[in-house]
């Protein structure tokens, strides 16, 4: 029997080894797997088996599961009393950094640079500067940290690149054609160079390519777009002329931080001031123009706010995508004339309601057009961020007026919860509000444990502090929100993702395993659908002007699911996923784990 029983016993072997080596890119990793998790090997990879312990989820013929209810809407918190700078510009960093700045060329912070005496010349004004402009915060200790930047990134654009560094860009003085270029490490500070750039780059947006390189647009009289590589502060000028910035201009601009967006071909989607279109970025031709957003104007000074939806694909088809844009908010387009106090002569100050409307659009139809919806509340500058569920939160900004200093009224504190799943006219919904105005300047961030962090706001052009006469202080008190997929009361439900032997590089196309559990106290994997869970993953944006810039999820295709592991198809391509960082979350009928660190790119890159 023993010459017999040898093939059986090792073919097993041979099979899993096989499907190791194809199914994720760390092979190290994957071997200490099969020696690690109970519940059977065959788990871990696709395809799974139904050994005991890890038996298939029951298919759910009629869909989705209903997510966990809660009456709860959320809570708020301050982590720190006075953090010493304002956030004008804000990002989260793959290290659960999150690094923001403020102008280093109108006057004094609210913290001193340490030790006593540490004062370097200012780069702009060539005096000696004791305060900070610049500061690392870490999400986890809420301890924070004073950085070193040089050029005024006042009103500049960035993101992330490929490889996880911020990459800023622009700005004004000296920083207007400046990179700068911060590496997700405790002990970096800013990397930078000026007179790089090929135009002045000041309330410009940027937008990383499926190659990783970057597309910077716009910017105040400048009427191009040009093109650079990442993680490089050396390299030629690559600029195109692009008129659709000047059409789209009006007396008070109000097509500044335009709104930009990859598509899946390739291409990027532009929205500015009340018109969209599609263009090449490598010739500057325009593919397609979209229906004009009616009600006024969307970009800055009027800032409204938008996101691109989160994606669905699907692990049979996975280049078959519906691609939509969400535009919320802004302001009539003469409200700046109105309510500005640096236009000459003096306007009345007169604050003009904000837009309550929202228009929505599918960029991948055939024939496109708006979809026009209401919010529960006007709102402008407010910042708009996708949760690890997939639905969106609209917090901060104001009820009347527009950007600039002086130019709003009426803080809008409460936040709103978007539901795109949901019908027109059952998608919004109020959540707690908070007591704290977060209006011009202000900027926020999703965290990995899926709280949102609010930080930021200054009406003024100085710090302002209370008894300086103004309406509105420099905001300094940073907060955490807990959305209500928080509730305590759901923690049973929170599924928690085995973060050891969870993939961190990802391949495009790859399938992966994704290990999980519930806590000790919860039956919640018992019965559990395959469609109760699902698998998001979520880009951090850069956050200024109440637009955050390349922000993007994408909601995985699922191969299978048992009731300790989920196994799923990464996004087929750069053009559906750009290179870079992503947060993967997994969702539990409303219920996100915490979120766990991935970069994905080009096989040939990892």
């Amino acid at each position: 029997m023993a010459p017999l029983l040898k093939p059986l016993l090792l073919f097993p072997l041979l099979l899993i080894s096989s499907v190791v080596a194809t199914n994720t890119s760390d092979h190290a990793l994957s071997k200490s797997v099969s020696l690690k998790v109970g519940g059977g090997i065959f788990g871990l990879f696709h395809p799974t088996f139904p050994f005991p312990g890890n038996a298939p989820a029951t298919k759910n013929p009629k869909g989705v599961g209903a997510d966990f209810k809660t009456e709860w809407t959320g809570n708020w918190r301050v982590t720190v009393e006075n953090v010493g700078v304002s956030a004008m510009q804000l990002q989260l960093m793959p290290n659960n950094k999150v690094v923001w700045f403020d102008t280093t060329a109108l006057g004094d912070s609210a913290r001193r640079l340490t030790p006593a005496g540490n004062c370097p010349i200012n780069f702009e004004k060539g005096y000696p500067d004791c305060f900070a402009h610049a500061l690392a915060y870490d999400v986890d200790s809420d301890e924070t940290k004073a950085l070193d930047i040089k050029s005024d990134p006042w009103c500049s654009t960035g993101s992330l690149s490929a490889e996880g560094s911020l990459i800023g860009v622009g700005g004004y003085f000296k920083g207007n054609r400046a990179i700068r270029i911060h590496k997700p490490c405790d002990n970096c500070n800013f990397e930078e160079k000026s007179d790089v750039l090929g135009s002045e780059r000041w309330y410009a947006s940027q937008q990383i390519l499926e190659d990783g390189r970057l597309v910077i647009v716009g910017g105040r009289r400048s009427f191009s777009y040009e093109i650079i590589p990442s993680n490089t502060l050396n390299f030629p000028v690559k600029q195109f002329d692009f008129p659709f910035l000047q059409e789209t201009t009006d007396l008070v601009e109000n097509n500044l931080y335009p709104f930009l967006y990859l598509t899946p071909e390739g291409n990027l989607f532009l929205f500015a001031n009340d018109r969209a279109i599609i263009f090449n970025p490598d010739t500057a031709k325009i593919i397609r123009e979209f229906p004009r957003l009616p009600g006024g104007a969307r970009n800055y000074p009027a800032s409204g706010m938008s996101a691109l939806l989160p994606i669905q694909l699907d692990a049979q088809d996975p280049l078959n995508v519906n691609v939509e844009v969400l535009v919320c908010g802004g302001n009539t387009k003469d409200a700046f004339s109105h309510v500005d106090k640096v236009l000459k002569p003096k306007p009345k100050g007169v604050f003009i309601p904000a837009l309550q409307d929202c228009g929505r659009i599918s960029i991948t139809a055939n024939e496109p057009k708006w979809e026009i919806e209401m919010m529960k509340s006007p709102r402008i500058m407010g910042d708009m961020l996708i949760l690890p569920t997939g639905d969106l939160i609209l917090l901060s900004g104001a009820k009347k007026g527009t950007a600039g200093w002086w130019n709003a009224d009426v803080p809008n504190l409460t936040p709103e919860l978007y539901m795109p799943k949901k019908k027109n006219g059952q998608r919004f919904k109020n959540l707690k509000a908070t007591k704290i105005p977060r209006m011009y300047h202000s900027s926020s961030a999703v965290l990995p444990n899926g709280e949102v962090l609010v930080a930021g706001s200054n009406e003024n052009n100085r710090y302002v502090f209370p008894g300086d006469g103004e309406r509105f202080v420099t905001e300094l008190r940073v907060e955490k929100f807990t959305p209500p997929y928080l509730d305590p009361k759901l923690d049973q439900y929170k599924p928690i993702i085995n973060e050891a032997i969870t993939p961190k590089k990802l391949r495009y196309g790859q399938k992966f395993t994704m290990p999980f559990s519930f806590n000790a106290a919860s039956d919640a994997n018992v019965g559990l659908r395959d469609t109760d869970l699902k698998v998001t993953m979520l880009s951090p944006p850069f956050t200024t002007h109440g637009y955050s810039q390349q922000q993007r999820m994408l909601v995985l295709g699922t191969v299978q699911v048992t009731n300790t592991a989920i196994t799923v198809a990464a996004p087929k391509n750069g053009r559906i996923a750009p290179p870079g960082y992503y947060m993967l979350f997994l969702v539990h009928r409303g219920v996100p784990s915490r979120g766990v660190w991935v970069q994905i790119k080009n096989s040939n890159r990892l």
